[in-house]
């Protein structure tokens, strides 16, 4: 017999039938009636077929009777109506459950007596008539409950099959397929699926009513494939309840918040009246959202908490250059004790971001910024911070990559597949550590219905950031980073904020984080900027808690307060001052130091206790955001309020706080290093401009999207060319300026070029850059003075930091085929000379020679391709392009001298450029249409070099691996000559020098280098050390530890780099 066929007579009553006005009493299917359910089972078993559920299965004798919630339901259903309408509009509070009323009383023993059918007592939830929210909880909370007690999976169903509303669910005609399809499934599946019509949520397994019934056989795959995304749910969410406990939190929350609105207006009167009886100062200091301590033992209990503005270690300030430099230079030290974690899992639905070739749906790590992906601009950045600490102490560090992803658009496959790509950044698979967030249901804020994508589809998003703790415990992770490569800290980012990199930001705040006690193991540090009054997002606070446990205790820590909880908690977003649009506490952006074994001690605690609180810190409801839905079962596409709950990893920082016996003052803590955690801030567009949402057309709005981050990127161009020292720099113009005409100039540049603005500033010195006009320098060894830009310079390193240690692997092949390419190229110009010089002496006059000679040079001027044998021509530009500057073959990445570099003093580039009206520039991809360009291409190991001339029009040089370029005016003043010189290979050095930062065996003497060194008070100073006099002269050596003296003391387990902050 199917399990649909054993419950019929369980609730025999049809939807639509008349039901008498009874009160709801509860879940579950009370004693009474379960004498004349269980002999009709018995009496039907000996005609049932063998499957996981025996007869006794559903005698229903878990005698869970409740007295449950006395609602009349039917008396409410005329009223519900016009409810609804209006609560489609906005959402409303809900009602408190109405008290019973006489006419509908319950029996005097509502457990006794005799019930001849299921529908005389009871009128079932879901079959047109909807709970309120409240009663929805619980009643779920009495279901979760009684599956909790269960032990075992086919108990768990057991229990499941004596709720009223999954039992009116299996009686339905409608779902005879869904629950003969069941009884092929495990027990375990079972469970699962069979939550669903338990909390109401029966929809999800339902299809269209006008769609023919599938047969059981089709449906069982797709109802396993449904239980294995709901067994996801079940594990994460198990310190809740599972499945149950999720749907049951997402209810708690939305009533509360629905309740929050409707007492706003006495909770802003009571924080007005608590802000005027403080005092301006301390208005300043302290936002107080809490009364004086009651005077009963209950009030004595509750915490009291007040927030206050934070003052933490500040680079942007009148001191904050030097206090960067300091603690950025602790960060440094501290490189091989780091790791660095990437939440990637956001679906980035707000970016609608598609793949141009197969229309797909992507998620925000693809979004292509400034010409690479935005994980891509991460691993750069990280790799920048490697190659420094590599220059100054002779010692390559590998930092593993933790990565969150999600099921989210295909989000773990891309990226996987993306990391491939780029084989693996050079790093090795075994660097990076790939885990997944679950996907949750989306539930409507209205009704508590999960949205559906699809029949037997819930429409499921990522959880939120916040999941990533309890992941790491559950997958292993904090044992890979700590056990397995010896990491004590690491620096979280998000990938939608391609900014964090930027100058000192990252380092400083990992120095702040190591100059903690225990050497920053259970620190929590968060990096901050200013924050706009009434902007969307967090705000970092002081939270100070008084708590009483026989005697008062005060608990300090800095945390996060997120923009939806600001009303909630009575903090008023105030400017600084009178008229100014800067709010008083700064922005959370999610950039954070995290140490492991603090992080790791919370998520392990709160594991052994089952605290669901800490283990999914800062769980949040956003009762705000509308859906675009169309019901996949039927009905018209409308606006409705839904979401998911969500968590948030930065209110970690809520179970690090540090408790002291008596009152003190927070700043003090901060400022004195008392505190586990803490706080650094620097200008906003040195720490965060996300790119997390799509501009709409037409509009001027660039704050987070791809436009107004790449603005933002411009603005921190201007600044350090100005630091350079550069005669002109365009200004980037106001956002309407940028939009209408684009960014007044481009400056990119690999971030190893730097990544501190203070070595980019001494090896780019003087020059100017026009009106218009665009440098690329994805190389981190350049040597740029005097040079005036007018039009475009790109130059582009094939080995930007080392090169890759791997034999045959596709960066080798793809410089194979340039280098072949190039050759051809050679070959067909000089064949072309010849011919040409053919003609000249053919004409036989000087005359005609001249005419020749200018016609060639008119020919170099305006031709993509020089006509002399170190430019290409078609073949090289092909097998070119613009070089990839990732390890895309695979192998390991060496840092070391085999690597490009560029050399200019005293040089003019003239061309026409970008194309500044062409309609397909698209800036923040950086994807332009150029007039001309100057272009270098740097091949292996290969250096170029111009000093004292003017390159004219457009113009693409590409060296050979182990060769230098020189170019210089021509001896006439009518053009340039270049000439091509072999590298000294370094077997012909001195073995010593030779493998001095040079990396593994093989590669070439370089003609020239800069020497890093680290003065007393952590500045990174740069000598130019030259083997020849053509192109500037050799630099005294900067004061300070070379590489080979670290190296040396790093050997003999000596520190060497200690700076106080």
């Amino acid at each position: 017999m199917q399990l649909a066929q054993r419950v019929t007579r369980v609730a025999a009553a049809a939807p639509g039938s008349p039901q008498p006005h009874k009160p709801y009493l509860g879940p579950f299917i009370r004693k009474a009636q379960q004498q004349p359910v269980a002999a009709a089972v018995s009496s039907s078993s000996s005609s049932s077929s063998a499957s996981s559920f025996s007869a006794g299965s559903i005698s229903i004798s878990s005698g869970l009777g409740s007295k449950g919630l006395l609602t009349q339901l039917r008396a409410q259903q005329p009223q519900q109506q016009p409810q609804r309408a209006a609560a489609s509009q906005q959402p409303q509070a809900p009602q408190a459950p109405q008290a019973p009323q006489p006419l509908f009383a319950a029996p005097a023993d509502p457990l006794g007596g005799t019930v001849q059918s299921y529908e005389d007592e009871y009128v079932l939830p879901g079959w047109g008539v909807e709970l309120p929210l409240e009663v929805q909880a619980e009643r779920l909370r009495q279901v979760l409950a009684a599956v909790a007690a269960a032990p075992a999976a086919e108990d768990k169903v057991r229990v499941l099959l004596s709720v009223d509303s999954v039992a009116a669910f299996a009686a339905a005609p409608r779902n005879a397929a869904v629950m003969a399809a069941l009884t092929g499934l495990p027990a375990a599946e079972q469970r699962l699926l069979l939550a669903l019509p338990a909390m109401l949520q029966e929809h999800v397994l339902q299809e269209p009513a006008a769609a023919s019934a599938s047969a059981p056989e089709a449906l069982r795959p797709r109802l396993s494939d449904l239980a294995a995304r709901l067994a996801r749910v079940e594990t994460f969410y198990d310190s809740v309840g599972g499945l149950l406990g999720y749907q049951l939190k997402s209810l708690e929350l939305i009533v509360e918040g629905l309740q929050d609105k409707t007492a706003r207006a006495k909770e802003q009167q009571r924080a007005a009246e608590v802000a005027a009886a403080a005092s301006a100062a301390s208005v300043a200091e302290s936002i107080d959202v809490v009364a004086a301590d009651g005077t009963t033992g209950a009030e004595r209990r509750r915490p009291q908490v007040a927030f206050h503005v934070p003052k933490g270690i500040d680079l942007a300030g009148e001191e904050g250059a030097q206090v960067g430099v300091s603690a950025a230079a602790q960060g440094l030290a501290s490189l091989p004790f780091l790791a660095e974690i990437y939440p990637v899992g956001g679906a980035g639905d707000r970016l609608g971001l598609v793949d141009e070739a197969t229309g797909e749906s992507l998620p925000a790590a693809m979004l292509p910024y400034a010409g690479r992906s935005l994980l891509e601009v991460l691993l750069r950045d990280l790799q920048a911070r490697e190659y420094l600490y590599f220059q100054l102490t002779g010692r390559q560090v590998t930092t593993p990559v933790a990565i969150m992803t999600s099921d989210a658009k295909g989000n773990h496959e891309r990226v996987s597949r993306l990391l491939g790509e780029l084989g693996w950044a050079g790093r090795g698979r075994d660097a990076f550590r790939l885990f997944r967030q679950p996907m949750v249901p989306v539930v409507g804020v209205e009704d508590g219905k999960w949205l559906l994508s699809r029949p037997l589809g819930p429409m499921m998003k990522p959880g939120g950031h916040g999941a990533i703790w309890k992941l790491m415990w559950d997958e292993g992770v904090f044992d890979w980073l700590q056990g397995q490569h010896g990491r004590r800290a690491a620096l979280v980012r998000q990938i939608s904020n391609p900014m964090a990199g930027m100058d000192t930001t990252l380092l400083a705040l990992a120095g702040a984080g190591f100059s903690r006690r225990n050497g920053g193991a259970s620190a929590f540090g968060f990096m901050s900027c200013e924050r706009a009054v009434g902007a969307a997002e967090g705000m970092n606070v002081v939270q100070e808690r008084k708590r009483w446990g026989g005697r008062y205790v005060f608990e300090y820590g800095v945390t996060n307060v997120e923009y939806t909880e600001f009303e909630k908690l009575g903090l008023n977003d105030e400017a600084v001052s009178a008229g100014s649009k800067t709010s008083v506490f700064p922005a959370n952006t999610n950039v954070l130091y995290v140490g492991l074994k603090g992080a790791r001690s919370v998520v392990a605690e709160a594991v052994a206790r089952g605290d669901g609180a800490q283990l999914l810190p800062g769980l949040i409801f956003n009762l705000n955001k509308k859906v675009s839905y169309t019901d996949p079962l039927g009905g018209p596409s409308r606006q409705v309020t839904a979401g998911r709950m969500e968590s948030t990893m930065q209110n970690m920082a809520d179970y690090l706080t540090d408790r002291f016996e008596e009152r003190r003052e927070p700043n003090d803590l901060l400022a004195n290093n008392q505190l586990s955690t803490f706080l650094v801030s620097n200008l906003r567009r040195k720490v965060t401009s996300s790119a997390k949402k799509r501009r709409e057309p037409g509009s001027a709005r660039i704050a987070q999207t791809p436009d107004g981050s790449f603005y933002d990127l411009q603005r921190n161009a201007w600044q350090i060319l100005q630091r350079c020292g550069l005669k002109n720099v365009p200004e980037p113009g106001s956002p309407e300026q940028y939009l209408e005409k684009g960014p007044g100039f481009i400056f990119l540049f690999h971030p190893a070029l730097g990544p501190l603005w203070d070595v980019i500033s001494q090896k780019l010195v003087g020059g100017s850059l026009a009106q218009g006009s665009e440098l690329v320098l994805e190389c981190a060894e350049a040597r740029l003075v005097d040079v005036d830009i007018t039009g475009s310079l790109q130059v582009y390193a094939e080995n930007v930091m080392g090169h890759l240690e791997s034999p045959a692997d596709t960066a080798a092949a793809t410089a194979t085929a340039l280098h072949a390419a190039l050759a051809e190229d050679i070959a067909q110009q000089q064949q072309q000379q010849q011919q040409q010089q053919a003609s000249v002496a053919a004409a036989g006059g000087a005359a005609a020679a001249a005419v020749a000679a200018a016609a060639a040079r008119t020919a170099a001027a305006s031709s993509p391709a020089l006509t002399m044998p170190f430019g290409f021509g078609t073949n090289a530009s092909a097998a070119a392009g613009s070089p990839s500057v990732s390890a895309a073959g695979g192998g390991i990445l060496r840092y070391g001298r085999r690597c490009g570099r560029v050399q200019m003093v005293n040089v003019r580039v003239r061309n026409a450029g970008i194309d500044w009206a062409s309609p397909d520039n698209v800036y923040w991809k950086h994807q332009v249409r150029r007039h001309e360009s100057c272009k270098v291409v740097l091949l292996g190991q290969s250096e170029f070099e111009a000093h004292d001339v003017t390159l004219t029009g457009s113009h693409t040089f590409v060296v050979p691996d182990g060769h230098r370029l020189s170019v210089t005016a021509a001896p006439d003043g009518a053009g340039i000559e270049a000439k091509l010189t072999p590298l000294t290979p370094l077997s012909a050095v001195d073995g010593a020098a030779a493998t001095l930062l040079g990396g593994a065996a093989g590669g070439f003497q370089p003609s020239w280098e800069w020497q890093y060194v680290m003065d007393s008070n952590g500045a990174v100073k740069l000598s130019y050390v030259g083997t020849t006099t053509t192109v500037g002269s050799r630099s005294a050596p900067a004061v300070g530890l070379t590489a080979p003296v670290m190296a040396a003391a790093e050997r003999q387990g000596r520190q060497v780099l200690d700076f106080s902050i």
